[in-house]
């Protein structure tokens, strides 16, 4: 009998434990099977830039749910997903991070398919960044990838990219060649959307080459295509472009007709961004003709589009300014809660010391008499200290404030300016001739520039102060980012007949914040630019140092008090100053290079002295000596 039991209850053991394992299995299935609606649920969602916050939630759960399967390669595309959400919303520092993570994780799993999405998916980044070189390059990685694995919509997506970089190079004959591969491909996987897409592209591409009747047969076919798939959106698109290869070649009844069909679909579905390029080449047709009449109406339709867009553009910044404060609101709150955290354990620990040690300490009470001494007197330390750096906090603070009155102040100026010409042109404009409305349109230009050229630099100075201003350094040559500030400041130049000589090596390969650099560089030109005499030479030159390049720009003109010299890169003092023919200036531009040169490791001075000239130098690592991951 006793042994009959036993053998039961083993039985019954049996039954249990493989009804354990039944569960987990199912418990398994449940998961994977939430996990891939998670991940389908971000995809569909990760596209639009308003679902942002829903999109991390979903991928949140999803990557809970891999951690706890272990699922590599959900892994990987939850990094990409991140990426590409991030990017929609315009984060390209955090989606670069994503990507690169993701990158990581392929490369120990060896999901091929995944780090050429990837790669891909990086180039974009930085096609967006200007750095066409590099997005290239990780085009072709990735076309090397998909070629390897026979994978040929991977290889026509990377043919459309490389074409895409090429032709912002202006390299027209190579993002030809590139475009006609994915066009073959395109047409052997039937793949209509990604076809038409492309035809539409190569009309572009001859356009910018100006083979004007290739573009318009390119056109032509993909209007046809359009127009088959019903896709009105790239019907207009396509009209309007048909119209522009007309209007270049003088065919002038063929480019209204297709400019005013466009315009009936954009009108009709409500393709509001759209109407503006449309309404601006009728304003540029009808000038043409001489139909002045037309061409002022639709001039002035198109400035009604231009300025919504640019207020659209305005508030799509402030939104992203505001996730990205949100963002960074939760981040502070969850280190702060983890602090707190720790201070509690730490409490917790101290007494549990403190009763171990209570007996010890009875017979250590002159020991802790001392030591209480000990701690009274380094109290009466930090409060000195602590009073000595509050006095230094008030002095900061109403230098600060003192700082922002001055900057309202030159603020006003160009406002008042333009507040007062548009008041006169308002109330008396058929008094003014000609050439007195052409002078106060001039007067109003420079006033506007000089307001933007300060919010801007003002904008620069808050978000470094705050700390939201990120350092993204790479490879660049330092001689372009020169030549592009050469021809920012052609105008200026021209206008007080001044000549700026670049004396570098047209192969000075830097590794610091592209945009920084430039936004320096930028800046020490228009101030020589603006207190130097007319008919003079500015330079900018280099010195090779180890490890390190230091630029030199050099003027002619007024030269700066040996007084002045010590705090021309601080805000503490009223630093606004005027240029050799009356130009304002806040001295903002200067603590802005500051900044920006110390963000990225390197230090700025100057050495003058009055009427003798002005040289502002500053240094920046060489890429020699930097690693690959900075």
């Amino acid at each position: 009998m006793m042994k009959r039991f036993c053998s039961l209850s083993f039985f019954f053991v049996l039954v249990i434990v493989a009804a354990f394992g039944q569960n987990r299995r199912l418990e398994k299935t449940d998961q994977a099977g939430e996990l891939a609606r998670l991940l389908e649920r971000a995809s569909r969602s990760l596209d639009f830039a308003e679902l942002f916050d829903t999109t991390l939630s979903y991928l949140e759960q999803a990557q809970r749910l891999a951690n706890q399967l272990n699922h590599d390669s959900a892994l990987v595309v939850i990094q990409n997903y991140y990426g590409l959400a991030n990017f929609n919303r315009g984060n390209f520092h955090e989606a670069t991070a994503c990507y690169y993570a993701g990158l990581e994780l392929a490369e120990a799993s060896g999901n091929l398919a995944q780090k050429s999405k990837l790669l891909n998916n990086l180039g974009m980044i930085y096609d967006e960044l200007e750095d066409y070189d590099k997005a290239i390059s990780l085009y072709r990685q990735s076309h090397t990838i998909d070629s390897l694995a026979g994978n040929e919509a991977g290889v026509m997506r990377s043919f459309i990219n490389m074409a895409i970089g090429f032709q912002n190079k202006k390299l027209m004959d190579t993002a030809f060649v590139l475009n006609k591969k994915a066009l073959i491909l395109a047409e052997k996987l039937k793949d209509s959307l990604s076809l038409v897409n492309i035809i539409n592209n190569q009309g572009t591409i001859e356009y910018d080459r100006k083979h004007y009747d290739e573009s318009l047969s390119f056109y032509q076919k993909a209007l046809a295509l359009y127009r088959s798939m019903n896709n009105q959106d790239g019907v207009a698109t396509t009209l309007n472009n048909i119209g522009l290869v007309y209007l270049d070649q003088k065919k002038y009844p063929q480019a209204l007709s297709n400019f005013l069909s466009a315009l009936d679909i954009v009108n009709d579905i409500g393709l509001y961004n759209l109407s503006g390029d449309v309404y601006s080449n009728l304003a540029v047709y009808y000038e043409e003709v001489g139909d002045y009449q037309n061409a002022y109406q639709y001039y002035n339709l198109f400035n009604e589009v231009y300025d919504s867009l640019i207020g659209e553009k305005k508030n799509l910044m402030i939104r992203k300014l505001e996730a990205q404060y949100n963002l960074e609101k939760k981040q502070r709150e969850i280190l702060e809660l983890r602090q707190q955290n720790h201070a509690q354990l730490e409490e917790i620990e101290a007494r549990r010391i403190t009763q171990s040690y209570m007996y010890l300490i009875i017979f250590l009470v002159i020991f802790s008499l001392a030591v209480v001494f000990y701690l009274l007197h380094k109290e009466r330390k930090l409060s000195l200290e602590l009073k000595e750096k509050t006095e230094e906090l008030k002095k900061l603070n109403n230098a600060k404030d003192k700082f922002f009155s001055i900057i309202a102040h030159d603020l006003k100026n160009p406002f008042n300016a333009l507040v007062s010409y548009t008041s006169l042109l308002r109330e008396d404009f058929e008094r003014f001739s000609r050439d007195e409305i052409k002078q106060i349109i001039v007067d109003l230009n420079n006033a506007t520039e000089q307001g933007f050229k300060l919010l801007e630099n003002l904008l620069y100075w808050t978000r470094s102060q705050t700390n939201r201003i990120k350092v993204f350094r790479t490879r660049f040559n330092l001689r372009q980012i020169c030549e592009d500030v050469e021809d920012l400041a052609k105008s200026n130049l021209h206008e007080k007949s001044q000549q700026l000589v670049l004396d570098m090596p047209s192969e000075t390969i830097v590794f610091a914040d592209k945009d920084m650099i430039s936004t320096v560089v930028r800046n020490l030109v228009f101030n020589a630019i603006k207190f130097s005499h007319r008919d003079t030479d500015i330079r900018i030159t280099c010195e090779r140092l180890p490890g390190e390049v230091k630029v030199l720009v050099i003027d002619q003109g007024v030269g700066i008090r040996e007084s002045d010299l010590e705090r021309i890169f601080q805000y503490t003092e009223n630093t606004t100053t005027y240029g050799t023919e009356g130009e304002s200036g806040s001295g903002l531009g200067l603590v802005i290079c500051r900044e920006f040169v110390e963000k990225n490791g390197g230090k700025i001075g100057v050495n003058s002295s009055p009427d003798k000239g002005a040289t502002f130098y500053f240094t920046i690592p060489l890429a020699e000596t930097t690693s690959k991951n900075g």
